[in-house]
């Protein structure tokens, strides 16, 4: 057991942050509701960060380092050492009290580090990246290892779990659909079926447009919204790549479908609750499981009706017919059949839609994550 400190604990928070996603809003929020009485935030990412300036705009202190692909180049455990060695320099020069990882990459220089220096190491594993070979070496480092679904414990059956701590969702900036729509040049009179999502193959774009195009015949008045950006590493081919050649794709598929008139994709917004604001309806349509589901609870607290792929995590945030509604995986069809039912019937939209709101503020509101990770922490310094 650990000496109490006398002021607050020093927590590195360690991301590479290829593009600001999911794990980088994470990261801002926990940063930004963290008890600065119990602990103090210091953020360390790559010295290419695309984000790195942003973080440095809260005031918190941030730091670089590099952070090695993972791969099997027999020069990789040397990189890898290598930045582990400076991490851990870092986190000695900075006293930190606590390390804490998101990313595969940044879990395994964490480890490294954690192992020079004698400071605990916490991993909330956000993906099921993580290579099984890599894991079996590493992950009796960590002191302690969160999930951020039940799901995902699942996918790491080696794992001994302390527990699970789900992102939770920021209140959108309040703002009317008539303002998001004029912002996005929408019609105001357009009923608007809404994706938000990262522009690469798994996350199912095409599924929706599939579903729109049957739907576009017997609506006229209907519209598709695709907002979602990507980094330059996305530029390859396979479901887990994208970026500008999947948008090509998507706008040629688009074309042939006749949808080249009814579909508009926004790319990057820094402010995703327009699109959100501007929708009646949002979809998620991931072809690989979701490990969580940020968008989706963006959306439910946004208070607009969700249908989403019935897969990974999503079924621990949605509760079909209730807070939600749930289709098969890549299910073009079923997914139109779900819309329908929603676009006649308003006031289902209104009550999914009030009720998914209740469902975030209660389990994963911003709060509620906070506290969590700052359970999470307390436990880990006490085991050091």
């Amino acid at each position: 057991m650990s000496r109490p400190l006398s002021r607050p604990a020093r927590v590195l928070l360690i991301d590479h942050a290829p593009v600001f996603g999911g794990a980088e809003s994470f990261l801002f929020d926990l940063a930004s509701g963290l008890d600065r009485d119990r602990f103090s935030p210091i953020i360390v990412t790559m010295p290419d960060s695309p984000v790195l300036e942003r973080f440095r705009a809260t005031g918190i202190p941030a730091y670089t380092t590099p952070m090695p692909r993972l791969n099997r180049s027999p020069y990789f455990f040397w990189r890898l050492w290598r930045a582990g060695v400076q991490l851990a320099r870092l986190a000695r020069g900075l006293r930190a009290d606590l390390m804490h990882t998101f990313t595969a990459r940044t879990h395994l220089v964490g480890a490294v580090a954690a192992r020079q220096v004698g400071i605990p190491l916490l991993w909330r594993i956000c993906d099921d990246t993580l290579p099984d070979w890599l894991l079996r070496l590493f992950s009796r480092v960590p002191r302690h290892i969160v999930s951020v679904s039940r799901w995902l414990t699942s996918r790491y059956p080696h794992i001994r779990f302390d527990g699970f701590v789900p992102d939770g969702a920021r209140p959108p900036r309040a703002i009317t659909q008539a303002e998001a729509r004029a912002a996005l040049c929408l019609a105001p009179d357009d009923l608007i079926i809404a994706h938000v999502g990262r522009l690469v193959r798994w996350k199912g774009q095409a599924v929706l447009l599939h579903a729109l195009a049957d739907l576009y015949p017997h609506i006229s008045h209907l519209r598709g919204l695709f907002v979602g950006g990507w980094s330059a590493d996305d530029d390859v081919s396979g479901p887990l790549g994208g970026g500008a050649p999947y948008l090509k794709e998507l706008q040629a598929l688009a074309a042939g479908l006749n949808l080249e008139d009814r579909v508009t994709f926004t790319g990057f917004l820094s402010e995703p609750a327009l699109g959100y604001a501007a929708a009646d309806i949002v979809t998620h349509t991931s072809i690989l499981p979701e490990p969580f589901g940020r968008v989706v609870i963006e959306a439910m607290l946004a208070g607009r009706p969700v249908v989403a792929t019935d897969a990974g995590a999503i079924p621990e945030i949605i509760t079909p017919g209730e807070s939600g509604v749930l289709v098969p995986v890549n299910h073009p069809s079923a997914l139109a059949n779900a819309l329908t039912q929603l676009i006649g019937d308003p006031g289902l939209r209104t009550r999914l839609g009030e009720s998914a709101q209740r469902r975030v503020a209660d389990e994963f509101s911003l709060d509620k994550m906070v506290e969590r990770m700052q359970s999470a922490y307390q436990s880990a310094l006490a085991k050091s």
